[in-house]
């Protein structure tokens, strides 16, 4: 009885470990500083890019900028403001780079890719745009899936999930100098272990779609460059 007893302590033991482990395991986003940005002092910020809108849903796209294949799916209403604000938001609050407005971006882009059509790639397209701006570097997004859940906190029908990618441009040189993409959809402790450390930090519910891009938009920002001493102008 005694070998039995301590043979289930080792056991329960072991179980612990696993789990323990499994909760340092990260399914955060994935972010790369790709070129030096000491001569970066302004950013102009494009407004997130729905890609759903543009190919529909449930297909795998490519990023125009990498060729990175996503999966998309349905979008929420103002899916992509929301996602731009919070990068606007955090660019302000966490960087000290200097936000130049970016109102006309659009029509400035529009008139360049009329001139141009085809022959330009989507990099040298936006570097461009930043160019025409005042802008030293370019922030632009694509948004491929931003799904709402159903179903309540503490159960889930179909549970939330999120796709988008940022890329950071050097106006100048037409090169990526940092880039970052997320794509996750939330999951039961049963159908993923390893995703324990999210959970629980989520509260051990399901989350909404909003939180979880704030959340990603969180943990991304926490590896962004910063600048020093610089104001916004946004």
């Amino acid at each position: 009885m005694r070998a039995e007893y301590e043979k289930s302590i080792r056991l329960a033991g072991l179980a612990l470990v696993v789990i323990l482990l499994a909760a340092c395991s990260s399914q955060g986003p994935v972010v790369r500083q790709q070129g030096n940005m000491a001569a970066i002092e302004k950013i102009a910020i494009l407004p997130f890019e729905n890609m759903v809108a543009l190919h529909g849903s449930n297909t795998g796209v490519r990023s125009p900028i990498t060729g990175r294949v996503f999966v998309t799916g349905p979008v929420i209403d103002r899916g992509d403001q929301i996602l731009t604000e919070l990068l606007v938001s955090h660019v302000q609050r966490d960087t000290g780079f200097r936000i130049v407005p970016s109102r006309e971006a659009a029509a400035i882009m529009d008139g360049l890719f009329q001139r141009q059509g085809q022959e330009w790639p989507q990099r040298r397209l936006i570097a461009r745009t930043g160019q025409r701006l005042g802008a030293d570097a370019i922030l632009t997004g694509h948004v491929y899936r931003l799904r709402q859940r159903t179903g309540g906190g503490a159960a889930s029908e179909s549970p939330s999930s999120v796709a988008f990618d940022l890329y950071l441009i050097d106006c100048r040189k037409e090169s990526v100098l940092w880039s970052a993409f997320y794509d996750y959809t939330q999951q039961a402790l049963s159908e993923n272990l390893g995703g324990i450390g999210n959970f629980f930090r989520r509260g051990g519910r399901w989350v909404t779609a909003e939180e979880l891009a704030t959340a990603a938009m969180d943990d991304i920002f926490k590896d962004f460059p910063r600048k020093q001493l610089a104001q916004s102008e946004y």
